[in-house]
């Protein structure tokens, strides 16, 4: 009787040892399935911090998408994502911000931070208050590939200034142009908004897709199309860029339109240069005259030394101070919205102010940390 006692009680802690060891392993699995989900969790939202926000993806579309982590700088995106405005359309666009802006402007100890990209002149001077939706016009085209290359979009402005006559206005020029892709080589069109306040204080607020003209790699004269160095130019030391622009909004009397401008729109240090008869590719210019790595801040190639050339403006509206055109400027009849056209502002009446023997220079905008993304 003893014996079987002891028999049973044996295997009594024998299965009770079981037992518990299966509740040993089962809290084991479930604390490393634990693990294994937390780590997963971290490295999704680390890798989110280091290539588009620390919050979430949800929050980018084409009208405002993440960008290049290489224009960043020193920025983390969110502080990027900060620059923002709502267009016409009511969708969210990226707009002009400083080179070096606060991390916190709430919290000045944080300091600041620089990003390695620059969009010209503060288009908050003077008469105009309002910050440009960049991409627009784009976006009514259907060419939303340009608001991704946020590093183009750049602002000039000019103060009132002149002798009186025609040139007496304040005006302000907003464009897609970088220096940095071979895009550059095959697409003509890139967005342009043009916003001019007169001595008589007539407002004009125009914006569309303009042609540049064809591809002309030349060194020689500096007129006509869309002039973009090639190996000749860097070979002789000659590596300006201009795109002319030719803007013609609504039909009108003047060159056929109500509102007529044809701005070069001129790089001295342009970041690339092509190659005739490839035109998939763009080399730096840096690594051939400099021995320097693309975007090195370093170098004197950043694409950040602009001018405005012969800003030539032209106005014969006989019909309303507002109306509808298509993207590209083409007046429409039918109905429409702002998501699928533009709505113009040209003063109504005819005058004409045609400035061609202009160069309005831009002053250089240093980047610190050069341009490694582009620009």
């Amino acid at each position: 009787m003893s014996q079987t006692r002891a028999y049973y009680v044996v295997l009594a802690a024998f299965l009770i040892a079981i037992l518990v060891l299966g509740l040993i392993m089962e809290d084991a699995e479930a604390f490393r399935i634990s693990r294994r989900t937390r780590t997963r969790t971290i490295t999704r939202t680390t890798t989110s911090t280091s290539t588009t926000s620390s919050t979430t993806t949800s929050q980018y579309s084409d009208t405002f998408p993440a960008v290049n982590p290489l224009i960043l700088g020193t920025c983390p995106p969110e502080v990027h994502d900060r620059y923002y405005v709502i267009g016409p359309d009511g969708r969210k666009y990226r707009t002009w911000h400083p080179v070096t802006v606060p991390i916190d402007p709430k919290d000045p100890s944080k300091g600041t931070c620089t990003f390695a990209h620059e969009h010209g002149d503060n288009p908050r001077q003077g008469q105009f208050r309002d910050l440009p939706p960049f991409g627009y016009a784009a976006k009514v085209a259907g060419m939303v590939e340009e608001i991704a290359a946020h590093a183009g979009f750049k602002v000039f402005y000019k103060r009132m200034s002149g002798n009186g006559l025609g040139n007496y206005a304040e005006w302000r020029i907003v464009v897609h142009q970088g220096t940095a892709g071979a895009r550059r080589l095959v697409q003509s069109f890139h967005s342009i908004q043009i916003d001019v306040v007169d001595s008589a204080g007539r407002v004009t607020k125009v914006s569309l897709m303009a042609p540049t003209g064809e591809l002309n790699p030349k060194c020689g004269p500096r007129v006509g199309d869309r002039i973009i160095p090639d190996e000749e130019c860097v070979r002789r030391g000659l590596f300006y860029e201009v795109w002319y622009f030719t803007v013609r909004v609504g039909e009108g009397t003047v060159n056929g339109a109500k509102f007529f401008a044809a701005p070069g729109i001129a790089v001295y240090n342009p970041m690339t240069y092509m190659k005739i008869g490839d035109l998939s590719k763009v080399y730096p210019i840096c690594s051939v005259v400099e021995g320097l790595p693309f975007g090195d801040p370093r170098s004197f190639f950043l694409g950040n030394m602009r001018a405005v050339e012969h800003p030539d403006f032209g106005w014969g509206n006989p019909g309303s101070a507002e109306f509808w055109t298509d993207a590209f400027g083409r007046e429409t009849t039918g109905s429409c919205d702002h998501t699928r056209c533009i709505r113009q502002r040209v003063p109504t009446g005819y005058y004409a102010w045609f400035d061609d023997d202009s160069v309005f220079d831009w002053p250089w905008i240093d980047l610190p940390l050069g341009a490694p993304g582009g620009n």
